[in-house]
């Protein structure tokens, strides 16, 4: 299960659709998760003894865990997870920006992402060299071409 404990989750099927919440708890065994005040219920308790009150009790509920998604603390969005190595260990890293999920693990997963962005940069900036590069030599060979072909005179016939 990719949800752990004091992640923020948005609910995103059920009656409590949209809702966005801390996770207060997992069980992976059976797959459920429950959520701050999402997905309350209310309990009828009877008194057992003449000291206990009874009542009406509301506490959250689990819920399955494929009806939340991870929202990112970095973009703000609610994203699914991939996992990357780091250190030699598994840390879960948002789909949508890069940033790490794990804590632990922000910094080093920040400098990564950053040096990969700028290895793009300097490989679009390469390519796009290449092309101007590209064009101008054609049209330099254009130019030759024009200069060099013979230039046809302009003859007009006078009939009487």
């Amino acid at each position: 299960m990719n949800i752990k404990k004091g992640d923020n989750v948005l609910v995103i099927a059920g009656k409590e659709k949209g809702k966005v919440g801390k996770v207060l708890q997992t069980s992976p065994k059976t797959g459920k998760v429950t959520v701050e005040s999402i997905n309350m219920v209310t309990k009828h308790k009877k008194p057992k003894s003449q000291q206990d009150k009874g009542g009406i009790i509301k506490k959250v509920a689990p819920m399955e865990a494929s009806n939340v998604m991870v929202v990112c603390p970095n973009c703000g969005k609610a994203t699914r997870i991939s996992h990357k190595e780091v250190d030699g260990k598994k840390v879960r890293i948002c789909k949508k920006c890069g940033a790490s999920l794990d804590k632990e693990h922000v910094k080093t997963v920040k400098k990564e992402a950053k040096k990969a962005e700028k290895a793009e940069k300097t490989a679009k900036k390469a390519e796009n060299t290449q092309k101007t590069d590209a064009k101008v030599e054609t049209k330099a060979t254009e130019e030759k071409a024009v200069k060099t072909a013979p230039k046809k005179s302009k003859t007009t016939s006078q009939g009487k």
